[in-house]
Formats: C-alpha cells, structure tokens, sequence
C-alpha cells in the first residue's frame, strides 16, 4: 500500500489491531468446562470464527478442560478473544487529486478522427420539399428543403459540412456515437 508523506510516496502497514472481540464465560463451582462447550461453540460462531478453526479452538478447551478437578470449589472465568490485524493506509486527499493530476497530464485527450475514405464515401443528398430532417445536431439549426445533407449509416441527418468537419475531428456520429473507420 503506498503512501505520500510530504510528497514522499511510501509502504506502510500497522500491525495494531483491527478489531478485537472478546467474550466471557463464567463456570460455577462444581461445573466441568466440557458441559459448556455448546457455549464456547456458540460464542466463536457468533465472532465469525470459521468452522475448522472453530473445531480445533473446541477441542483445545476440551482437551485442557478434561483434566480440571472443579469439584474443591474452583471457579473459572474463560475469556476468548478474537483479533484481527490489518493494514492501514494514511490517506491525504490533496496528494491523490496532485497524484492523478500529475499523471493525467502525460495522458493528452487526442481527437480520433475519421478516415477519409469513409468521410468521402458517405451519400449526399439534398432535401425538397416533401422531406423532413428536423435539425442538424451540429449546428442545432434545420435542415431546410434544398439544402444538401448526408445520412451517416446510423441513419442521423447532418448539414454535410456540419458532419464533414466533425468527422474530421472525431469519427463517431454525434448523436449516438456510431463508429465511423478510423486510423
């Protein structure tokens, strides 16, 4: 994990811990540690502690708690605790807009344009009267009858130098972004 302290980038983890669940059982007098292993069970369920892990904390206790005489009056308290160590990360917003604009910059947004032979190989048409194209996307103005448009093969209708000069610029339609050849 890699972290800036006055611009100085480093690795840091944190071996303090993440979380730590602890939970208490209180065996009377006279009770054998074995007659609650249902209660550690339920107890490392209830922490999250995975099955086989679960299996081998049980039997532990079982074991340790079969040679425990509690019938001379002990009284026993069994704690169990569960910690979880991770990393930390320092964040510093300002070092990660800086950061990713320092590397932005080397990225420069460069137009695709489209080739030429698919720019000069599009059909012009010119519109009469009876037609309707509604308004070039371009320019935002109407396609009036008479005026000479070209249908891109997406279907869109442009003024033909409105989409002549934007495909030479970019070379997707700019309605909804159909790809024309490119280099």
């Amino acid at each position: 994990m890699y972290n800036s302290l006055h611009g100085e980038e480093f690795f840091a983890t944190d071996r303090r811990p993440e979380s730590i669940s602890r939970k208490t059982i209180h065996i009377p007098v006279g009770d054998s540690p074995c007659h609650h292993i249902d209660d550690f069970n339920e107890i490392l369920t209830d922490m999250g502690i995975h099955e086989i892990k679960r299996s081998e904390i049980l039997h532990e206790i079982a074991t340790k708690a079969h040679g425990i005489d509690t019938r001379g009056g002990l009284y026993m308290l069994v704690i169990i605790r569960k910690t979880v160590y991770g990393s930390i990360r320092f964040l510093n917003e300002e070092d990660d807009i800086a950061r990713a604009q320092r590397e932005s910059m080397g990225a420069e947004a460069r137009p695709i344009p489209a080739t030429k032979s698919s720019i000069d190989a599009l059909e012009r048409v010119v519109f009469d009267v009876s037609a309707s194209a509604g308004d070039c996307a371009v320019c935002l103005e109407e396609i009036s009858a008479g005026s000479e448009a070209i249908p891109m093969p997406c279907s869109h209708v442009y003024h033909s130098d409105c989409i002549v000069k934007w495909l030479q610029t970019s070379h997707s339609c700019p309605l909804c972004r159909y790809n024309m050849p490119f280099e």
